[in-house]
């Protein structure tokens, strides 16, 4: 296969495959649409009025990209799969798919970066560094500005030779970009607790030691779960580009379950993000009690004191 070449487009895929693309991406709707919803109306209605930071505005931006995914894109996988598994003349209409993926999937990704930098510059600074509330609203202009952009060049390149830059650039440098956020966070958290050991520290410092090492760990999570869903559609799209003795029916096979791969990371950014977070379970407990905290967690939440709360209403919070 030449390297780009939409050889396949014209060879209807294997039905198994068309069939199991509909049913993961039915599933993944109703997991990813709900929730995301939940979130931003959370942010939006505020019950608590302690969400309105520009984490939490970062964290709104990747609910609506996550949110698209789920009304968008995998109802349209849905309708498109399951059309091509009964032969139904939807095969023109492919682009639907392409454009749909590409431009909530780069906005996902990019949202999380955007959180990540955040974190990064919060957890590894002497002094506040944060992306203020007027920045955070400039980032997700930009992220979405760029991921409506970027889907375009499936008209002039096609839809493999997408996939491939799609991967690199996306994919690729963001898996780098937080290995590295996470690789100087563990160096300055390791420097914290050398320096601790030497010098007597105040209570409220080691508490405050003890919340970045759980930062740290759900950055782990995060940077983890991202290369776990990734890696596997980063090998497949270079799979489909450069081998030359592929079936089309391993090119179909592939082609969707690198898509796949990346909607489940985005199905699962909302359990990463906002549902790990105290601020946000109180907002959902508000909304309805069966949602947020226990009575029992809310009322030990709302005595602990004004700086952690501050502290903690921005970041990574564990349960």
């Amino acid at each position: 296969m030449t390297f780009g070449a939409n050889l396949c487009d014209d060879v209807w895929a294997p039905f198994a495959t068309s069939v199991t693309t509909a049913c993961v991406s039915a599933i993944l709707c109703v997991v990813t649409a709900p929730g995301n919803l939940l979130i931003c109306w959370a942010i939006i209605k505020d019950p608590n009025g302690d969400l309105k930071s520009s984490f939490n505005y970062l964290i709104l931006n990747l609910a609506i990209a996550d949110c698209f995914i789920g009304v968008v894109t995998e109802p349209v996988f849905v309708w498109y799969h399951s059309s091509e598994a009964i032969k139904y003349e939807v095969l023109e209409l492919r682009w639907l798919v392409y454009m749909s993926y590409f431009v909530t999937s780069t906005a996902s990704i990019l949202s999380i970066v955007a959180l990540s930098t955040d974190r990064y510059l919060a957890l590894t600074s002497t002094t506040i560094r944060r992306i203020s509330s007027k920045k955070a609203a400039i980032v997700s202009i930009a992220i979405w500005f760029f991921s409506g952009g970027l889907p375009f060049l499936y008209f002039v390149v096609g839809f493999y030779t997408l996939a491939f830059i799609y991967a690199n650039i996306a994919i690729i440098m963001t898996t780098v970009l937080l290995a590295f956020y996470f690789i100087r966070i563990v160096q300055r958290l390791t420097a914290h607790e050398k320096l601790m050991r030497a010098v007597l520290r105040r209570g409220d410092q080691r508490k405050g030691l003890s919340m970045e090492k759980k930062a740290t760990k759900s950055f782990f999570r995060i940077l983890f779960f991202f290369f776990v869903c990734s890696f596997p559609s980063c090998v497949m799209i270079y799979v489909i580009n450069l081998c030359e003795t592929c079936s089309c029916d391993i090119i179909h096979w592939f082609r969707d379950l690198q898509y796949l791969s990346v909607l489940v990371n985005s199905a699962c950014n909302q359990f990463l993000y906002a549902w790990r977070m105290r601020s946000f379970r109180r907002a959902f407990s508000r909304i309805h009690p069966i949602l947020g905290l226990q009575k029992r967690s809310a009322v030990a939440n709302s005595s602990s004191g004004t700086d952690s709360k501050h502290c903690l209403q921005d970041g990574f919070e564990m349960k």
